[in-house]
């Protein structure tokens, strides 16, 4: 509760570590620099979606910016809270992102629908095919579009389970090289070098996953906004 309109500015130290170090040092973490750093991560990831949108849609693809940040944030929140420590990866589990990827595709579907009618079905005949040839075409062009609920969604999980999987055992593997001799003991700071480098990297196929996910969805959206 504040009790004095002034007490939103006031300044607040998080963590702090005051010790003789090079003559007299002050480390803390406060409110400010907190603040400062989650907003500018905040409007970077809105930017970088908003032109991801604008490049992949064009304007017309404004009204659909909503759902699609959204869509970011969600994916990467469970991809990011599944590195925590006996944690649970929704992600890496092909009967969620399969849910995802065909449930985008039936909005998808139903959006060219509502914007087209049944010219959207101009989409499996490729402009110029020969007569007879349609047929063949279209039920290769029918497979490839409904192929897309597959691969989005297997993709992302995958990837996730691929990646939790080697985090696995490289650290059950260095766990056991540490307590196994003097030698692993002696060693630590490799192992944990290299699991450290690996954590990095995995957060880094999080971030990129949930990017390649929207990508590929703001992908479908322009096909059935524009037909091709």
């Amino acid at each position: 509760m504040l009790y004095n309109p002034l007490e939103q500015f006031e300044i607040v130290k998080f963590i702090a570590m005051e010790g003789p170090l090079f003559g007299y040092i002050q480390i803390g973490l406060t409110n400010i620099g907190l603040g400062n750093t989650l907003i500018l991560c905040v409007e970077s990831l809105f930017g970088f979606i908003l032109q991801l949108v604008k490049n992949q849609i064009g304007p017309k693809g404004q009204p659909y910016f909503p759902a699609i940040y959204s869509l970011f944030l969600f994916i990467l929140f469970l991809n990011l809270i599944g590195l925590i420590p006996y944690s649970f990866t929704a992600t890496a589990h092909f009967a969620l992102t399969l849910g995802f990827s065909s449930t985008i595709l039936f909005g998808v579907t139903l959006l060219g629908l509502h914007r087209h009618g049944l010219h959207f079905f101009s989409l499996f005949v490729p402009a110029g095919t020969p007569l007879p040839l349609v047929p063949l075409l279209v039920l290769i062009e029918s497979v490839s579009y409904l192929a897309r609920a597959f691969s989005l969604g297997i993709r992302l999980a995958a990837n996730m389970l691929a990646g939790h999987i080697l985090l696995h055992i490289i650290s059950s593997f260095s766990w056991k090289f540490i307590t196994g001799s003097l030698l692993g003991i002696i060693m630590i700071p490799l192992p944990l070098l290299f699991l450290t480098l690996l954590y990095g990297l995995e957060i880094g196929v999080a971030l990129i996953q949930a990017y390649v996910f929207v990508l590929l969805t703001c992908s479908y959206i322009n096909d059935a906004l524009n037909l091709h």
